[in-house]
Formats: structure tokens, C-alpha cells, sequence
């Protein structure tokens, strides 16, 4: 996943995408407060600084711009100072903003933000809300005419404030209808849009129970409570997916006629972000135009908003912060500390936890089809190694045929291992207690009363798994067909060809 998902995301700087939707400017005042005020019990806040930044379908803009896509952004502002500098921001940060209309008969939304220490204490909203002049309704049809054909995919980012009329609307659904072109949308109330046909769509939890008319529930009611009403989400809105995002508990994606799906996600320390949703339907409209199956599209988007939730304010991720994320971590850790470090976010993601161990002296076509079906059973499979000494002590003088580092490497090309750790005891018990396995895998050639590490596994509330051997497949197996070789004094694979045709 992690070298497709850095292809995938640098494909993102040839695509083209169109954001119609509200444009918004969110402004921050930054400040400390120490004392309450003589005329009412409220704070008084000192001033120290004071940022804008794009916020609504705005930001949604400039996060698809941050991450390499060439971006043009159909909306409408005032003729105003918030306009200018909205205007000013989004060029700053390469949205193309020539098919922006401004009318002076409105007045830009902008949303004030007082803070102190990260909280928000106060926020003053402006501008004109509701429909737009016929005259800039009319403009944005004629302009969505010539855009639509450039683009590769197009977002609806609605906010309620006017700018997707049912004139944009019918535009747009006449233009797909000659040429279909993936359509995401961001919305408040989904249900409108569902005669539309969207590719995509993205509430959030509140955004979700409100269209089903359901009660908010809280940590992992949520999850279920979405989960068995994924189907009716897909009927509401009309989408051909759904992937309602959870916060810290990450997202689940719906598709007709197949099961629910989850993306994990990891809890964050809660900052002063905004936006984050506008950062996760970027990420997924370009992973979607881009080509890439769903479930991989929605990992991506995650691994964005993460990202952003890591940082504070109205923030964007750029496509060299996504690309970091997915940055191949090395497959063999060296030290109890570095296992403790991955094993922690791993829990933390709700991962589902496979353990194998063994020397892997010779790998053969048995050892990888064990380790394929051994990672079918969970999310991570972990590969415990004998180490070297451990090796020597069981199997005698002459093993390993392979040093540690040279099985390592040839473990760490296999696509189904995850992480590598070696142990010097005889028995692999200390690394079960670390990583507590969901699963312990071994092959059917054992029997648990002679694994200690299985009486361990299914102590700590884990399950034992005998997986079935390839026949006449073994490294001691291996190892004594080329002994009787080379004393007849053939090559090993002319001893094969023989066995084949005897």
C-alpha cells in the first residue's frame, strides 16, 4: 500500500479539478487573556496577532492545490476588503481564480475567530447568506459551460450561502449526462443532490444521523449505528459511494451491493483545525480521478486529515507531506524499543495483529504461501527470527545456511510481512508477551502442546492457527536434495528434473 499510495498521490499534479462552491474567509485573532472586563463577566483578550486564511469551498480549493493539482475555483465574493484579500490568498497558493465573480451587490462571508491558547472563545460570522443576484447565477452557468470540459473531476463544496443554485445544478448534470466525469460533494444536506448522481460523497457523523433521522451516539455506538444503516445512506444520497468520516475513529465506506468497509485512523491531541473535511474529500476526489479503487482513496484521504490535525488553524496537507506519511518505514527492527514505538500505533489504529515465527533459513514456495494466508488472517503480520546462536543450538553445526541479515533480506521483499523482529531465546514467548498477537500462525507440521508461545497466545485472549503445509517442502528437505546432488554430481535442478519424471 505504502509504495502504490506514493505513485498514486504523484499522479495527483496531472490532474485538473474544478471546486464549485461558497467561498468563505476564515480570520483568527490570536491573543492572551489574564483578566475578566468591569462591565460584564467575559474575558478581556490582548491582541497579538491576527491570521486569515480560505475557509469553505475555498480551502477545499487550495488543500486540492496543495496537493498538485492544477485547480480552478467557480465562485462569488464581495466586492470587498475580505474579498480582496480571499483572492489574494488563493493566488498566493495557485488556485486559478480568474472565473471567480465579483459582485458588488453582495458582501463576502467571512468568520472570525477569537482564540486564546488554542480555544475558541468567540465566533463573529458576515456577509450575505441565502440566494446570490440572478445576474452572478447566470455567470456561473456560462462559466461552468466552458470549465467543465478541462476538468477531470469536479467537487460541489456547498455551504448553504448560494453559489450551488439549482441553476449550477442543472448545468451540471446536463454536461455530465454528454460527458460523465467523477462528481464528489461536500454537503450539509446531501439529500438534495441525489437526482445527481454523485460519484462520491462525504458526510460526517452529525452530517449522517441528521440525513437518517438517528440519535448521536457516542466512541464505538458510532461506528455500528453507521454501519447498519450504510445502505440507506447509499439510497438518500444517491451516491455510488459513501464514506462517512468518524474523527479519531477514522472512516467507513458503503457501496452498493458489498459489505461496509473501515479505515482506520489514529487518535490525535486535539488542536485548533479547521478543515479537515475539506482536506479528506480533496485527497479522495484526486486519488478517485486518478483511478484508484475506493478503499485505497478513502486510506489516502485519511492519511491527509491527518496531516492537518496535526497542525492548527484553517491548514492544508501538500503532496510532499502526504507523500512522507506513506514513507516506507524498514520492515526489520533492531530493538525492543523501536517494536514497542510501532506496536503502540498500531493498537492505537485498532489493527488486527498476526504473529509467525521461525528460522526461514532457506525460503521456499512453502514459506511463502504460509506467510500469504498468515496475513489474510488479520491487518499486520509480524515474522519472529531465530537468531543465528538460537539457530545453531536446535538445528546443530552448519546452520543456519543463511546469516540473520541475509534471511532479513530476503523476508523484507516479501509483500506480506509487515515487520521482522529477531530473538535469541530458544522460544519465541518474550516477543508473544510484547506483542500480545490477535492470531499466532504455524504450520500444520506442529502440534500446540509443543508450542509454549500457543498456551502463551491463547492466555493473553489470542487465537492459535495450524495452517496446512506444502508437501515435500522443507529447508532440511531442501538442504539434503543438494547434499545427494552434488555427491552424484549433478546440478540441482537436473536432480528435480529427474524426481519430476521418475
Amino acid at each position: 500500500m505504502k509504495e502504490n499510495a506514493q505513485q498514486l498521490i504523484e499522479q495527483f499534479k496531472d490532474r485538473r479539478v474544478l471546486v464549485i462552491g461558497d467561498a468563505l474567509l476564515d480570520t483568527y485573532v490570536i491573543g492572551a487573556s489574564h483578566r475578566l472586563c468591569r462591565e460584564a463577566p467575559v474575558p478581556i483578550v490582548d491582541v497579538q496577532d491576527q491570521e486569515d486564511d480560505c475557509g469553505g469551498a475555498a480551502n477545499t480549493a487550495l488543500n486540492l492545490a496543495a496537493l498538485g493539482a492544477e485547480t480552478t475555483f467557480l465562485s462569488v465574493v464581495g466586492k470587498d476588503d475580505s474579498g480582496k484579500k480571499l483572492l489574494e490568498i488563493l493566488r498566493q497558493n495557485k488556485v486559478l481564480t480568474d472565473c471567480i465573480i465579483q459582485d458588488k451587490t453582495c458582501k463576502t462571508i467571512s468568520k472570525k475567530r477569537i482564540t486564546v491558547d488554542s480555544n475558541i472563545l468567540l465566533r463573529m460570522d458576515e456577509g450575505t447568506k441565502g440566494t446570490i443576484s440572478a445576474r452572478s447565477r447566470r455567470t456561473l452557468g456560462m462559466r461552468l459551460k466552458k470549465l467543465y470540459a478541462e476538468a477531470d473531476a469536479i467537487v460541489l463544496s456547498d455551504y448553504g450561502y448560494g453559489v450551488v443554485s439549482e441553476e449550477v445544478l442543472e448545468t451540471l448534470d446536463k454536461l455530465r449526462n454528454k460527458e460523465p466525469k467523477p462528481l464528489i460533494i461536500d454537503s450539509k444536506d446531501l439529500s438534495k443532490f441525489r437526482k445527481y448522481r454523485p460519484t462520491a460523497v462525504k458526510p460526517n457523523y452529525e452530517e449522517a444521523t441528521q440525513l437518517l433521522q438517528l440519535p448521536g451516539l457516542l466512541h464505538q455506538d458510532r461506528v455500528q449505528q453507521i454501519t447498519e444503516n450504510g445502505q440507506k445512506l447509499l439510497k438518500v444520497t444517491g451516491a455510488t459511494y459513501v464514506t462517512v468520516t468518524l474523527d479519531e475513529e477514522g472512516c467507513i465506506i458503503f457501496e452498493k451491493g458489498r459489505e461496509p468497509r473501515r479505515i482506520m485512523s489514529s487518535p490525535q491531541e486535539r488542536k485548533r483545525t479547521i478543515g479537515a473535511g475539506d482536506t479528506f474529500i480533496s485527497a479522495l476526489t484526486l486519488a478517485i480521478a486518478s483511478g484508484a479503487k475506493i478503499k485505497t482513496a478513502a486510506k489516502v484521504a485519511t492519511a491527509a486529515a491527518l496531516v492537518v490535525l496535526q497542525k492548527e488553524g484553517t491548514v492544508a496537507c501538500t503532496q510532499q507531506e502526504l507523500k512522507s506519511h506513506f514513507k516506507e518505514q524498514p520492515k526489520f527492527l533492531r530493538n525492543t524499543a523501536e517494536l514497542e514505538s510501532r506496536l503502540e500505533t498500531l493498537r492505537q489504529e485498532g489493527r488486527r495483529l498476526v504473529f509467525t515465527n521461525g528460522c526461514f533459513d532457506i525460503l521456499h514456495s512453502g514459506h511463502v504461501k504460509l506467510l500469504n494466508q498468515a496475513k489474510a488472517l488479520g491487518d499486520v503480520l509480524i515474522v519472529g527470527l531465530n537468531s543465528d546462536a538460537s539457530i545453531r543450538r536446535f538445528k546443530g553445526e552448519g546452520r543456519p545456511i543463511n546469516a540473520l541479515y541475509d534471511r532479513v533480506a530476503v523476508l523484507s521483499g516479501l509483500q506480506s510481512i509487515d515487520m521482522l523482529v529477531a530473538f535469541e531465546e530458544d522460544e519465541a514467548t518474550e516477543l508473544v508477551r510484547r506483542i500480545k498477537p490477535h492470531v499466532f500462525v504455524k504450520g500444520g507440521n506442529y502440534l500446540s502442546e509443543h508450542l509454549p508461545e500457543a498456551a502463551l497466545v491463547r492466555e493473553l485472549g489470542g487465537e492459535v492457527r495450524f495452517l496446512p503445509l506444502v508437501t515435500e517442502q522443507s529447508t532440511s528437505l531442501l538442504i539434503k536434495k543438494i547434499q545427494e546432488a552434488r555427491t552424484a554430481g549433478v546440478s540441482v535442478e537436473e536432480s528435480k528434473e529427474r524426481e519430476r519424471y521418475a
